[in-house]
């Protein structure tokens, strides 16, 4: 089954300045249901020994987490989607 994902934002990983880059997901900050507003940290990734924080694009609750810790993610993938808030109701799976 697919998961409905309307009214969820997807956090991506930003181009941390030097064009495509390949990083490692050091720790969420945030954990799946918790609350965030826009610009909360909500993971950290590692590049080149240097730690970044992502922030969250919109407000919302986290509900899905689609890398882990010690996965190696390129600019622009996916790293988990938050559900805006006021969005219709809970995704059904």
């Amino acid at each position: 089954m697919m998961l409905d994902t309307t009214g969820w934002q997807p956090i991506t990983l930003p181009d941390l300045g030097a064009g495509e880059q390949l990083v490692r997901v050091s720790i969420w900050l945030t954990q799946i249901g918790e609350a965030v507003a826009e610009g909360d940290a909500v993971v950290e990734v590692l590049l080149r020994g240097i730690t970044f924080d992502v922030a969250a694009p919109t407000g919302g609750r986290l509900r899905r987490i689609g890398c882990f810790e010690n996965d190696v993610v390129t600019t622009g993938d996916p790293l988990g989607w938050i559900e805006i808030e006021g969005s219709a109701g809970e995704p059904s799976a």
